[in-house]
């Protein structure tokens, strides 16, 4: 009997033992399958675009406002922060094997151009509205029609200083105040020559 509890007891401790080194073996190495598959995520999301990236912090000018919406990193550049540009630096050599001073290079200067996009289309928004006020308190006249003409233009001129979407806004805005002036205009020299039709008969 004293045999046979002593087997039992022998066989639930060798079990329990082989069952927490499985759990033991188990843990890390799912963990590391995990890691290994976000970090493999994440590679992808920097493989498409990455020539353009370099391109773009190679310019010697300013990047266009439009490249803010360049979509890299599962994000727009736009919206890129501090806290990515830190990451990326340290994903791009384990992504690509390059240097890693390259990488802090690349996206030290992709940083700076960004940030430069962003202060110049913030610039044009300020031109915008101010614009917008001036055109709004035109009387109508030739003079608002050249006006709006002029904005036309130099809002062509700008058209890389601003992102589509700005682009689309201001040139609808540009439109209706035009239609608007000329309606005005329209109504306004309808109302000086009516008095002066000539009537059918001296009766009329």
């Amino acid at each position: 009997m004293n045999q046979t509890i002593y087997i039992m007891v022998a066989l639930l401790l060798l079990f329990s033992t082989a069952s927490h080194s499985q759990n033991k073996t188990n843990g890390p190495s799912g963990n590391n399958e995990t890691e290994q598959n976000t970090e493999t995520e994440k590679c992808d999301t920097i493989a498409d675009g990455g020539p353009t990236i370099e391109r773009l912090s190679r310019l010697e000018g300013s990047m266009s406002v439009r490249n803010l919406k360049f979509k890299y990193f599962d994000k727009f550049l736009f919206n890129l922060t501090d806290q990515d540009f830190d990451e990326l630096k340290i994903l791009k050599p384990i992504c690509e094997g390059s240097s890693e001073a390259i990488a802090i290079v690349i996206f030290d200067k992709l940083k700076e151009k960004i940030s430069e996009a962003k202060e110049t289309r913030d610039n044009t928004i300020k031109w915008m509205d101010t614009t917008k006020e001036k055109l709004q308190s035109l009387s109508i006249s030739p003079k608002a029609v050249k006006e709006i003409h002029n904005t036309w233009k130099e809002m062509e001129s700008r058209s890389q200083e601003m992102l589509d979407d700005d682009l689309k806004y201001f040139a609808n805005f540009l439109n209706q105040i035009r239609q608007k002036i000329y309606t005005e205009s329209t109504k306004k020299a309808s109302n000086l020559i009516k008095p002066f039709y000539p009537t059918k008969s001296l009766n009329d």
